[in-house]
């Protein structure tokens, strides 16, 4: 079963079929990611996020390896609207085929209080779309030579291009709002592959599906050292679709000083998520004074399991936000 279960995932890294974007266990994590609306709108005044997936690897080390990394921030800020931009980056890489795709976004955003301490925010984030194949760590059944593969001899398969170049677009809205002293809430929907990028190798009418996707997340103050953070999100993608939902529960080590400008917030957070079809995963993470760390492991639970024996991927993250400000005093 592991062997067919491995045979299966490099035809689909290899052909891209399955049409759908990468994910994130930990997605609350960098907004901007899901939404370019989302640019700039946190406690702080510049974000930088860096991320490392790992995923199936009981199955094949090589199966999918994702890095990514984002800079963003406000570049203008003055009574009650803002401009922000920032730059992300994503490569991941699948397959003995080394199937790779690099994205390179620009993401700008304007925004505006609509109440205290209450923002909206509209966003547009244009792109360099990247994907190659390397073929040299295939074979195939002409390369067989009765003990062994010989990859010197001609493969007999069809040629076609190895990398292709392409623009994309995305566009958002988001909100963030602090509704009362211990509630937080933040929400968006946003638009991908509006141009439809043809991203095909063999044929020249492979296109990607548009992406529409939403997403909500909440920080709610149970005590002054007990939160509960929920999030979700749902995407449509052409034939797919997934919806990932759960919660941190988090301990505060030290709150955030409101009064005397310094702001150090030092905490704790465990939390339990599921995604649709596909796993339950467990997170953990620690925020301190501006920078934050988290890991996340998922249990897979869809067919795939036979191939993988339950094994998922692990992910990280880190995050460092200059000028950071606490959650419960808006962006003053």
């Amino acid at each position: 079963m592991k062997n067919l279960g491995l045979i299966i995932l490099n035809f689909i890294v290899l052909l891209g079929l399955a049409q759908q974007d990468r994910q994130y266990s930990m997605f609350n994590e960098s907004t901007m990611v899901l939404n370019p609306g989302a640019t700039g709108l946190f406690p702080g005044d510049l974000q930088f996020f860096t991320g490392y997936r790992n995923q199936w690897s009981s199955i094949n080390p090589n199966m999918f390896k994702t890095i990514s990394a984002s800079l963003d921030g406000k570049v203008f800020d003055k009574d009650g609207k803002y401009v922000a931009a920032g730059v992300n980056m994503y490569s991941d890489a699948a397959g003995d085929s080394h199937l790779k795709t690099d994205i390179y976004n620009l993401s700008l955003s304007y925004g505006l209080e609509v109440e205290r301490d209450q923002y909206f925010a509209i966003g547009i984030q244009p792109a360099y779309y990247q994907r190659s194949v390397d073929f040299g760590g295939l074979t195939w059944g002409n390369q067989w030579a009765g003990e062994q593969f010989n990859t010197n001899q001609n493969s007999g398969e069809a040629k076609f291009a190895q990398s292709i170049n392409k623009f994309d677009l995305s566009s958002g809205v988001y909100y963030y709002g602090q509704i009362k002293d211990n509630l937080l809430v933040t929400a968006g929907a946003s638009v991908s592959h509006i141009t439809r990028p043809n991203v095909g190798f063999v044929t020249t009418d492979e296109k990607l599906y548009r992406k529409y996707l939403v997403n909500f997340s909440a920080e709610y103050g149970l005590s002054t050292k007990v939160y509960l953070d929920p999030s979700a999100y749902m995407f449509f993608q052409g034939p797919n679709k997934s919806i990932a939902l759960g919660t941190d529960f988090k301990y505060m080590i030290k709150e955030a000083s409101v009064y005397t400008g310094f702001f150090d917030e030092k905490s704790f957070l465990i939390g339990m998520y599921y995604r649709s079809s596909d796993s339950f995963y467990t997170k953990i993470g620690i925020n301190w004074a501006g920078i934050s760390f988290g890991a996340a492991y998922d249990i897979n639970i869809s067919s795939l399991s036979l191939a993988t024996n339950g094994l998922g991927g692990m992910e990280f993250f880190l995050r460092y936000r200059m000028g950071f400000k606490g959650k419960y005093n808006g962006f003053k």
